[in-house]
């Protein structure tokens, strides 16, 4: 045992000296998480304006609200989508659309007349879009103040609100004579009031000192009634709400691009030895060869477990979670068996350092092409997941991800540490036998 520890003591010394090496072990795995984890921030960043999709329901078609519309489409953050209640909600609930607004009837008659009741818009907003949904009311009170500006340029068509108004006072006998003569004076005056309005905008063309008070205070003049779309999540959403840290998903696929490096510094090191003579140096002297793979496995073991221990530590600073430190233990035990016993068959696959290291860095990407180390397994595309099954990665970072923030339970973790156990086991057999008739055993 002592030869053991001796010959893995020795594997890790030329490794902390090989600058490159650790370059891909910890430098590289860093930089890797890093880098998609600030990527995956800006996911959680306010919605870029210029993707506001808004649908739009118009009941009324009448002039104001045709001009409504227009001064909303005039927002360059929003783009309008007409289209009909039904087909607005489900498109919302399809993620197609933002959000959408409802004009009713009637809209045209009292919109921006400040004596009647403000019309009511329905706002039909998905509540994941909560962001987008405030940006989009800020932007109806806007439009909603240009057309409060249009109705007092135009006080002529407020006048017909007017007369028509006291002509419904006139003939309604629910109300008292003298409140509805008081109405009927109120509102004569204010027709009269309009009529001068009126004269002066046509003498002057400049009604602006007319609008001022109006557009100051457009939310007394309508009602918004948001009705929350609530969408089903997708599995995808459903996971990624467990999420609390940006960090959270990059750090395990970091964990495994430093263990991918272990594999191919520690598998070139072994072709190294074996081509310079050195393991036949080492034969000569008290110890088998079973005491060397024993060492070089032991010192890829424990740096394999150092660069995960690296990484965690270097992740809860910056904010991941640890939903089970006790799993991660054991997936950090099951990732290393693993990937020693690839290194063992890595080293196989070539007579010389140059084979092995192409051939090695080939296999490794395409193991993380596929195995979620560039793609998150939780975002992968659904005709990949069951080419993932076959990548030893997809498994370690599935483990290291139901300790991390899956929140997996004894039983769930069972799986993906039993198949990397298992694809250790038996990499190191062939890869030790193969390396063993290529010595002269």
């Amino acid at each position: 045992m002592k030869a053991i520890w001796s010959l893995a003591a020795k594997d890790l010394r030329l490794l902390f000296r090989d600058r490159m090496a650790l370059f891909f072990i910890i430098v590289f795995p860093v930089l890797m998480g890093l880098f998609f984890g600030m990527i995956g921030a800006s996911f959680g960043h306010e919605p870029d304006e210029s993707s506001i999709r808004l649908g739009l329901v118009d009941l009324d078609h009448s002039e104001f609200s045709k001009l409504f519309v227009a001064h909303l489409d005039e927002i360059p953050a929003i783009r309008i989508i007409p289209t009909q209640h039904d087909a607005a909600r489900d498109a919302v609930l399809d993620g197609k659309l933002a959000a959408y607004i409802q004009i009713p009837k009637g809209f045209g008659r009292t919109a921006g007349i400040f004596w009647m009741a403000p019309p009511t818009l329905e706002l039909g907003v998905d509540p994941s879009r909560a962001a987008e949904g405030y940006m989009i009311r800020g932007y109806i009170m806007q439009a909603f103040g240009q057309l409060v500006q249009e109705r007092f340029r135009n006080p002529a068509s407020i006048r017909r609100q007017v007369r028509q108004y006291i002509d419904a006072i006139n003939q309604d006998d629910s109300i008292p004579p003298p409140k509805r003569a008081l109405l009927a004076t109120f509102m004569r005056t204010l027709d009269a009031f309009l009529g001068t309005l009126q004269r002066f905008n046509d003498q002057m063309n400049a009604a602006d000192h007319a609008t001022t008070s109006a557009a100051g205070d457009t939310f007394e003049f309508v009602n918004i009634d948001a009705v929350d779309i609530a969408r089903p999540k997708s599995p995808s959403e459903a996971l990624t709400a467990k999420l609390r840290s940006q960090w959270d998903i990059p750090f395990p696929s970091a964990m495994l691009w430093g263990v991918m490096g272990c594999v191919a510094g520690f598998a070139i090191s072994l072709v190294r030895e074996r081509v310079e003579g050195t393991l036949v140096r080492l034969q000569v002297a008290p110890i088998s060869r079973a005491h060397v793979l024993a060492g070089k496995a032991t010192a890829c073991f424990l740096a394999t477990l150092g660069v995960i221990a690296f990484l965690t530590a270097l992740g809860l600073i910056l904010g991941i979670q640890l939903a089970r430190p006790d799993l991660l233990v054991l997936a950090a035990l099951s990732v290393a068996i693993c990937f020693v016993g690839l290194m063992m068959l890595v080293s196989v696959l070539g007579k010389t350092e140059e084979a092995v290291a192409g051939a090695g860095w080939a296999i490794i990407v395409v193991m993380c092409m596929f195995g979620g180390g560039m793609i998150p397994l939780v975002f992968m595309p659904a005709f990949m997941v069951p080419i993932s099954n076959f990548s030893p990665v997809k498994w370690g970072i599935y483990a290291l991800e139901g300790a991390i923030w899956r929140d997996f339970t004894f039983q769930q973790m069972l799986l993906p540490c039993s198949i990397l156990i298992t694809i250790g086991v038996v990499s190191f057999a062939v890869g030790a036998r193969v390396f063993a008739r290529r010595s002269g055993a």
